[in-house]
């Protein structure tokens, strides 16, 4: 997501690159993204260690408590930051820590585990058009778009770790829906974000450009498809890079093809 907000922010102020403003946004979006996780790993303790993970709490490298500092320092610094970009800017960042800690702290075992994603992921290409100072019209395409990516990114993270969230008590959505279901309603969400996609993009971009990039990410969402329904984790685990690659190729060649 750090990759895909700088290329819209590099998109956006093309005709008036300010190298300020983009590292402004580089320190948002990683802080932001460094809350997420930090917390995420604070939140999982107990069941990462029954689980075995071996990460950095369970092995004793750092504590929980200290995770948890460093995770409100972080969500505040891209506060912090997105204030600097102004007041837009700024509110899309409290939405974007909300809707992370919201998942972490509340929703990851629940039914709606997708809704924070579906909310923060569209408010990444809005990130690269704060920095520039601009939101043109034609990116309310983008709540579509990234609200199916979103979805299909949660489902295909979560489709490794079903059998062990399941043996833990975490009940989020792929683990409700089951393998198959999940699966499916990954690949139908994907599906529909390419359609969004590739239909806005023929309106109103470089034809040949979002035709190319649709291209790709179908591609790419046809070698994951078999390996969502895999027997075992590292075949699911496979489907769910091979889908972001996805859907970095998709945001990048819409960019590059509507130059909103």
């Amino acid at each position: 997501m750090i990759a895909v907000g700088l290329a819209f922010g590099l998109v956006a102020g093309r005709d008036d690159p300010q190298p300020g403003r983009l590292a402004l946004l580089a320190g948002l979006l990683a802080c932001n993204q460094y809350a997420a996780g930090a917390l995420n790993d604070g939140v999982d303790a107990p069941a990462d260690a029954a689980a075995g993970r071996g990460k950095p709490i369970q092995t004793g490298a750092i504590s929980r408590r200290a995770v948890a500092v460093l995770a409100v320092a972080a969500g505040v610094a891209s506060l912090g930051f997105g204030l600097a970009l102004g007041p837009a800017t700024f509110a899309l960042a409290v939405v974007g820590l909300a809707c992370a800690w919201g998942y972490d702290l509340w929703l990851k075992g629940t039914a709606a585990s997708a809704l924070p994603f579906a909310v923060a992921v569209p408010l990444v290409p809005l990130f690269g058009y704060g920095a520039a100072g601009r939101f043109p019209p034609v990116l309310w395409w983008a709540w579509p778009t990234g609200a199916l990516l979103a979805v299909a990114a949660n489902l295909a993270d979560s489709l490794p770790d079903v059998e062990r969230d399941r043996a833990t008590g975490v009940q989020g959505l792929a683990v409700r829906l089951g393998v198959r279901r999940a699966a499916l309603l990954t690949g139908a969400s994907y599906a529909g974000a390419l359609a969004v996609a590739l239909v806005s993009g023929l309106q109103a971009g470089d034809r040949a450009v979002v035709v190319a990039g649709t291209a790709v990410a179908a591609v790419l969402g046809l070698a994951a498809g078999p390996r969502l329904l895999a027997t075992g984790p590292a075949g699911r685990r496979v489907a769910y890079r091979l889908l972001l690659a996805g859907m970095v190729v998709l945001a990048v060649g819409w960019a590059a093809a509507v130059r909103p």
